[in-house]
């Protein structure tokens, strides 16, 4: 093999690496274009919202569904834990929502599992939390979501109860925190909060047996 053969060996094996990636790297920009889509219709269906018919299109035109054996790890848990988010809200006693869950069931045999995050906490000798900090921020965060709630809808009640549907389904504290202020606001304001107060318990009581068992 002369030295041109060797090089136009070496030029089509480039173009043919260059063409594999940008293969993998166009399927991984779609793959995580695809899951956010369906983030969003996990985020509104924790709100309350109806998302039968978006996520319906999501499963039956979702280009994951032919490949989901080769995702990778976060991919299939991300996928995972949007489902148990959305299928926390299906009713299936509606017909659409069953057929729905079913589907989602389908991919759980399938490998598509939720799974909570590990976290392995050290014992520090110095504080090295600053929890006044740590409080600001958190208030920002809600803040910065009642601006958006607020634009979506202006009602004070039904930013609570997407609130306590958010902090029964996610681990975020920021809802379950965001949940007590409002129902205290609404206590020293007046408002007959029964229900939402024993909601409130009730989250609080289900993280502590969650807890407790991990």
């Amino acid at each position: 093999m002369n030295r041109l053969e060797v090089l136009k060996k070496l030029e089509t094996t480039l173009e043919m690496f260059i063409a594999g990636v940008l293969e993998s790297e166009t399927t991984r920009i779609a793959t995580h274009k695809s899951i956010d889509v369906l983030d969003d219709i996990a985020r509104d269906s924790l709100r309350g919202r109806r998302v039968h018919a978006r996520l319906g299109n999501w499963l039956a035109r979702s280009d994951i569904a032919s490949r989901k054996d080769r995702l990778a790890e976060p991919d299939i848990t991300r996928i995972g834990n949007l489902f148990q988010e959305i299928q926390s809200g299906l009713d299936r006693t509606d017909p659409e929502a069953k057929k729905l869950d079913d589907e989602i069931r389908g991919w759980r045999k399938s490998g598509v599992v939720p799974k909570r995050k590990l976290v392995v906490k050290m014992k520090s000798p110095v504080q090295s939390i600053n929890t006044a900090e740590n409080f600001t921020e958190l208030l920002k965060k809600e803040n910065a979501y009642l601006t958006d709630e607020s634009e979506r809808n202006p009602h004070l009640l039904s930013i609570l109860d997407d609130a306590l549907k958010s902090a029964a389904a996610k681990e975020d504290k920021m809802y379950l925190h965001l949940a007590g202020a409002i129902v205290y606001y609404l206590k020293i304001s007046g408002y007959k909060i029964g229900p939402y107060a024993k909601r409130l318990r009730e989250i609080e009581l289900a993280r502590q047996d969650v807890e407790h068992v991990a």
